[in-house]
């Protein structure tokens, strides 16, 4: 008897413990499944005339995205992508060292625009210190997006904006 409920207990715990990770394996929606068809690997000539890349891939059970930004000098930034409810939220981690946090208002599954908005930073001593503190994602169609970075320093802003092509399988 006591090895029947013993048993009955572990089947129920493992019921449990299945239901937990099948809803915490739930798909983003949303404006996330928007940014979802950039997966792949692109290239981008800003106004500057320097070529930079950018891949970007599922990561976390594709419950987010990472898009690593590399420049011609060795520089390499990356920035992760997640679902917040009906927002995307987003980390930068930047070359100048510290690591913006930015969100959108409320996106759709056919958004084409995310105007993403500062909301704070890790390794930042003063929001006059240099960092991104907006940062725009335009897609045109499944082969370009482009990205308007705003640097915020000293009471000052300065933006650029870089214009994807997505790179043709070889």
């Amino acid at each position: 008897m006591k090895k029947a409920i013993s048993m009955i207990a572990v089947a129920a715990l493992a019921a449990g413990v299945f239901a937990v990770q099948a809803g915490s394996q739930a798909k983003p929606a949303g404006g996330f499944d928007r940014l979802t068809t950039l997966v792949g690997e692109w290239n981008a000539t800003p106004e500057g005339g320097k070529t930079f890349t950018s891949t970007i891939r599922f990561v976390s059970n594709s419950t987010a995205l990472e898009e690593t930004f590399d420049g011609e000098k060795h520089i390499q930034m990356v920035t992760l992508y997640t679902a917040d409810g009906d927002r995307v939220a987003l980390t930068h981690f930047c070359s100048v060292g510290n690591q913006p946090r930015m969100e959108t208002p409320v996106v759709t599954h056919d958004s084409s625009e995310f105007a993403f908005a500062f909301t704070g930073a890790t390794n930042l001593a003063s929001t006059d210190d240099m960092h991104m503190h907006q940062m725009t994602l335009k897609i045109d169609d499944s082969d370009h997006f482009s990205e308007t970075w705003t640097m915020h320093a000293n009471g000052k802003e300065q933006t650029e904006t870089f214009h994807f092509t997505r790179k043709k399988a070889s």
